[in-house]
């Protein structure tokens, strides 16, 4: 796979920006597995302003990585990669690491008042949430796995000669007429129609609008990556799509997030809302690509470290957040300190986790999407998952 250091670094701070988010989920009072009787207002705030764009940039960023992990490789050879990459990882995840998300969930309601080794039992007894067995956090693996393969015949039309002269021309097109920011109209027309009749969130069946999205959201990231021409607009355009990104999200603040529902009905309304909110994401969505092309182009050896790692980061740090927070809340530490302490003992445990007892170990590695071999040295490339 062919390495850009401005993707990297967009896939590396979205993650971190995720364990940033998910540490908070039990001060936001919006309900999450285990949950403190106490919110922060401030947190709420900033955990709402990410929510226009962090999981939509991880999307994004996917799709550009599953161009540049495709390349010229068979689609057979493809294929098996992604199976042995994600699916891997994913099974072991819903076996080994979200177990204890759950026990831990049952075991802080009173719906079971046993041990973690008494719950054991009964840890794969139905599907979640009326039984134990849930993929939680692990949701967006499941997606990418499943959409690459829906979507594959797109992207291998793509890297053919008609496709990528099909490409630029839109491209193109786009740099001149600035019809790239039609690019928000799918998202909105899912918003509209799809939103209102899903179910099921991050849970693939019923999930009409967030599958989707997902799938939109992964096209857009193989065009964009796997075209200069729209990377090049992005970049000369980034601090227009900035501007746009925080009109629109002051418009949304003030009319839809803390408007009194009535209002928020009379004043906007679906036809308003979701033309709003798609072309806010797409907007930070742009700027972020764009600004991260201009200014994130080198390669220091944290970012070497740091996208290797970064997959099994992700599938690792949602259990060590449920379990620092349900001992937090049990010690009765105030709000602040809690969150501040839920973040460093995320970052710290996992990133410990992951130094000692994953990378070295060629047997334990695919486990977490990482190839049998030990890193490379310093300074060159370093295998990923392609997300």
């Amino acid at each position: 796979m062919n390495r850009r250091p401005d993707l990297d670094w967009l896939r590396v701070i979205a993650f971190g920006l995720l364990i940033l988010y998910h540490s908070g989920m039990a001060w936001s009072g919006w309900g999450w597995h285990i949950d403190s009787p106490e919110s922060l207002p401030w947190l709420v705030e900033a955990m709402r302003f990410t929510n226009r764009w962090r999981i939509p940039l991880i999307f994004m960023v996917s799709g550009g990585a599953i161009v540049l992990a495709l390349g010229q490789r068979p689609p057979g050879v493809f294929m098996r990669d992604r199976v042995r990459r994600l699916l891997l990882p994913l099974a072991f995840g819903i076996l080994v690491i979200v177990p204890p998300q759950v026990y831990i969930e049952r075991h802080a309601s009173g719906q079971f008042p046993g041990s973690f080794l008494e719950w054991l039992p009964h840890a794969y007894a139905g599907i979640y949430p009326k039984g134990n067995l849930s993929w939680h956090h692990l949701w967006f693996v499941a997606y990418v796995l499943i959409l690459t393969f829906v979507l594959l015949p797109v992207f291998l039309w793509a890297r053919t000669p008609a496709g990528q002269a099909a490409q630029t021309r839109v491209a193109v097109a786009m740099r001149v007429t600035g019809l790239h920011w039609l690019m928000a109209v799918p998202l909105a027309a899912s918003i509209a129609f799809l939103s209102p009749i899903s179910h099921n969130v991050n849970g693939f069946i019923g999930d009409w609008h967030g599958i989707a999205t997902a799938a939109l959201l992964l096209l857009y990231g193989g065009f964009v990556y796997g075209t200069p021409h729209m990377l090049a607009t992005l970049n000369r355009q980034r601090w227009v799509s900035l501007a746009i990104a925080v009109a629109a999200f002051v418009a949304l603040d003030l009319l839809v997030f803390h408007a009194a529902p009535g209002a928020r009905v009379r004043v906007l309304g679906v036809p308003v809302y979701a033309p709003l909110s798609a072309i806010n994401t797409v907007a930070w969505l742009f700027a972020f690509i764009g600004l991260a092309n201009r200014y994130l182009q080198m390669r220091p050896r944290f970012l070497v470290e740091a996208t290797e790692l970064v997959f099994p980061f992700y599938i690792i740090h949602q259990t060590v957040t449920v379990i620092a927070v349900y001992w937090l809340l049990r010690l009765a530490v105030p709000s602040v300190p809690a969150y501040l302490l839920t973040v460093l003992a995320t970052f710290g445990v996992t990133g410990l986790i992951c130094a000692f007892l994953v990378r070295p170990w060629p047997r334990v590695r695919p486990l977490f999407g990482l190839k049998p071999q030990p890193a490379r040295p310093a300074g060159l490339p370093a295998s990923t998952t392609g997300l």
